[in-house]
């Protein structure tokens, strides 16, 4: 896209977006972003649209502009901060109705006049309305905060502490240079810990459930979406009653999915045991032909898999290697890898199992469009502020399959449309 010109990239834009309101016809302005039942036709326009936009913006800012770009942004994010410490988006009727400021500081209890200033400022990101003087209502963005509490657990999350962390990767790395150890992090810096990002979290009060919510939350991004799960790997072609093992599964949220998806299936979601409760939340509310065939498993996946009845036909691990160093990595392989040749041998459920892996492939620079590339981008530093780990591209994951114990090797991948991440088919090289 680099060689088009402005004038071209303008032309372009007015073209993707007739498309985008030809398959959305009922949807205009910010109701776009609801993608609910959208077809993959409209969220490709959309995503394309999305990149033209960007695309302009970058070619049309001068050092100036940027700088006051970046300005706007991190005041933007102090804003939603407010806006969610007081309850705002709640505050605010959801019925679109406006209210009075004033009855709207009085009932989160905030100054009058620093509301204003807040709100005001959120509107240029889209957030709110004012529709008369002296009245705020909610936008259909902001709405949408309003009714998702997943949304604010991803919202809280990012303010309280992720973009915080951020601002610590100078100091870190000023203070240990090129370190991979889990306790020379951004987060350390931040935390004033010398604990490791996971041991961390059990500290403060509520901080593991909020982070399971955090990860649930950033399914609702389109290239974080749980049908790319589904999409991503033929589950169709496993037998009927699979059993599948979520490695490090959190509360439960992807074999909910994938449960739903297929009646037949059996799924053990191990993780750590304060997750118990995570996963137990996550059931109540299902019917019991779902949620009885969702077991917890408190398992560490740096040790040995534990026997299974039946015996698992695969290793699931979504959003899991990225968060480890390689030689840490390794060893999670390593495990898994003895559970396949385990597998391979069983004599009551004979066949093969198999690791399949939903990570991040990093592309070359340069090689796929620039938003797409900085989601990617921003969650490569991500890795690298909480662990001192990073995002891989295709040649560092085929070097860290064969360095695991007994080797393993990449079958096959695939890119599900839309998907930020890859699927990864991983067996035993032997």
């Amino acid at each position: 896209m680099t060689s088009t010109s402005l004038s071209e990239l303008t032309q372009q834009l007015l073209a993707k977006a007739e498309k985008v309101e030809s398959l959305a016809p009922q949807s205009t302005g910010q109701v776009l972003f609801q993608l609910e039942g959208q077809s993959p036709e409209l969220k490709k326009a959309r995503r394309e649209l999305l990149e033209i936009t960007q695309e302009i913006q970058v070619r049309a800012r001068g050092p100036a502009d940027l700088l006051e770009q970046y300005q706007i942004q991190y005041n933007a994010l102090s804003c939603l901060r407010w806006l969610l410490h007081f309850k705002i988006f709640t505050h605010v009727p959801a019925d679109s109705k406006p209210i009075a400021y004033a009855t709207l500081a009085s009932l989160a209890s905030v100054p009058l006049g620093r509301l204003q200033s807040v709100a005001r400022m959120a509107m240029t990101a889209g957030l709110f309305a004012e529709p008369d003087p002296g009245h705020v209502a909610h936008s259909p963005l902001s709405l949408r905060f309003a009714t998702d509490a997943l949304l604010r657990d991803w919202a809280v999350f990012i303010t309280e502490y992720g973009a915080p962390a951020t601002q610590a990767m100078t100091e870190a790395t000023e203070k240990w240079g090129e370190s991979r150890a889990l306790d020379q992090t951004a987060w350390n810096v931040f935390g004033g810990t010398t604990k490791t990002f996971f041991e961390y979290l059990k500290d403060v009060p509520g901080m593991v459930d909020l982070f399971s919510r955090y990860m649930q939350g950033q399914g609702l991004s389109e290239g974080m979406r749980l049908e790319h799960v589904l999409d991503g790997f033929d589950w169709a072609g496993l037998d009927d009653d699979a059993h599948i093992v979520d490695v490090g599964g959190s509360n439960g949220f992807v074999s909910v999915a994938l449960a739903k998806a297929h009646p037949g299936f059996k799924f053990t979601v191990q993780d750590l045991p304060e997750a118990v409760e995570a996963l137990s939340s996550t059931l109540a509310d299902l019917p019991d032909a779902i949620a009885s065939r969702v077991q917890f498993q408190a398992h560490s996946f740096f040790d040995p898999q534990p026997p299974q009845h039946p015996a698992p036909d695969v290793y699931f691990l979504r959003k899991i290697l990225h968060d480890w160093p390689a030689d840490r990595a390794r060893e999670i392989l390593s495990q898994l890898g003895e559970a396949l040749r385990n597998r391979k041998e069983e004599k009551e459920r004979p066949g093969s199992a198999r690791i399949v892996i939903m990570d991040i492939i990093l592309p070359a620079p340069g090689t796929i469009e620039r938003t797409q590339e900085a989601m990617l981008r921003v969650r490569d530093l991500s890795m690298a502020q909480a662990f001192n780990s990073q995002e891989r591209n295709l040649g560092d994951w085929e070097e860290l399959f064969e360095s695991a114990e007994p080797k393993l090797r990449l079958l096959g991948w695939k890119q599900p449309p839309g998907s930020a991440m890859a699927v990864m088919e991983v067996g035993l090289a032997e």
